[in-house]
């Protein structure tokens, strides 16, 4: 079988040869890679770097089944504004104004939006904490008031109006060698994107009615996107899940959140495409209620000390047709640990989980900077040694 034949197989539960050996592996492995240091105004796309292309040759090199998330939308719906953001863009009576502050490896970008009932204002800051990972985090946010919401519901650009080309060369780029897999946000981690997150967890507490309002708004803002990948080629749509975790707790999860998931779940199937739900931290005292949401696979079972999900639990409490992905720490042990190490803590893992099946040998999320090539072929060899069906 060829990747994308046994990646597509495992999410249809079909019967495939082995257990697809697909890592989360982001921008930042590919420039280190090739030694390229991106720019923070470019780092998603540079103009003399052809991420897509090189993210291709990055898998061939280690043998993965690729599942490239590299096909994205880089806008508010992927936690950074950049440039091509529908939100950031001027429309009737939606007037942006973007200023950059720049110094040196960090950057301040001030977005200020007026409109015929006011004024909105977003502050974000930019990052490089390597020669090739840029980070970014919200200062301000847009809706910061009941008012903020009725601004940035009346006055608001189309959702649709999206840059979708980083998704559609993905698709052609990656042929036989994987899938595509556009990333998107739940509804309860996009009200995050534009309302602070200690708001956003108390608004169901303090003013149910106004919570519900902006969820619903933003559910629609999602599914009005979800054609525009869809159309663009993407093979998997992965929610971002990880805000409404264990930390949140079962009845908090039931009631405010769980319903718009599975809403957001059921338009991407009903469009013939696969679902991913991305949890990379706390789960364990939630994934009870994953056996009610029709997602294709969950990802990341991420262990202590970066989560709490126990592996033995987690196979006795999930339904067994949930694909499952991850479970690999690469903060930690993939860095530091000796080849023969990471060979046997893959053999472990698979032996634990072949008779189940549905799995995708993964890491607990993205690949981090500086871990050994030979660390890299370790996993990979032991993926493909011991998850022979």
């Amino acid at each position: 079988m060829n990747s994308r034949e046994r990646l597509l197989g495992t999410l249809r539960r079909e019967k495939v040869d082995r257990i697809p050996v697909a890592p989360l592996v982001y921008l930042n492995a590919v420039y280190e890679m090739f030694g390229y240091q991106p720019d923070i105004d470019t780092w998603p796309d540079p103009p003399d770097f052809d991420v897509i292309e090189k993210s291709i040759e990055y898998s061939d090199a280690f043998g993965f089944d690729a599942i490239t998330f590299l096909g994205h939308v880089w806008d508010f719906y992927g936690w950074s504004t950049y440039n091509d953001s529908a939100v950031t863009r001027a429309s009737s009576d939606w007037d942006v104004t973007i200023a950059d502050e720049r110094k040196g490896d960090s950057k301040q970008r001030t977005i200020t939006i007026r409109t015929p009932q006011g004024e909105l204002k977003h502050v974000e800051t930019y990052r490089k904490t390597s020669p090739y990972m840029v980070v970014w985090a919200t200062q301000e946010y847009l809706i910061k008031t009941k008012d903020d919401f009725e601004i940035f519901r009346r006055y608001s650009p189309p959702a649709d109006v999206m840059d979708t080309r980083m998704v559609r060369r993905a698709k052609r780029a990656i042929g036989d060698k994987g899938i595509v897999m556009a990333g998107t946000q739940g509804a309860f981690n996009t009200l995050n994107v534009f309302r602070k997150l200690d708001q956003v967890l108390m608004d169901p507490v303090t003013d149910e009615g106004f919570y519900r309002e902006m969820i619903e708004f933003f559910l629609g803002w999602l599914l009005k996107r979800v054609p525009r990948w869809v159309d663009a080629g993407a093979d998997i749509i992965e929610i971002g899940a990880n805000l409404a975790g264990s930390s949140v707790g079962p009845r908090y999860f039931e009631k405010y959140v769980m319903e718009y998931e599975k809403r957001l779940i059921d338009a991407i199937h009903a469009t013939g495409v696969f679902v991913g739900y991305h949890n990379c931290g706390d789960a364990a005292k939630i994934m009870h209620l994953y056996n009610e949401m029709n997602f294709d696979y969950w990802g990341y079972l991420t262990p202590p000390p970066f989560g709490d999900v126990d592996l033995d639990e987690a196979l006795r409490v999930l339904r067994a047709d949930m694909v499952l992905r991850g479970n690999i720490d690469q903060v930690e042990f993939l860095r530091v640990a000796k080849p023969e190490q990471i060979r046997a803590k893959v053999r472990d893992l698979l032996q634990r989980v072949k008779a189940r099946g549905n799995w995708i040998l993964s890491t607990t999320d993205f690949w981090i900077d500086h871990i050994p090539d030979e660390n890299i072929r370790a996993f990979v060899d032991a993926g493909v040694e011991y998850g022979q069906y």
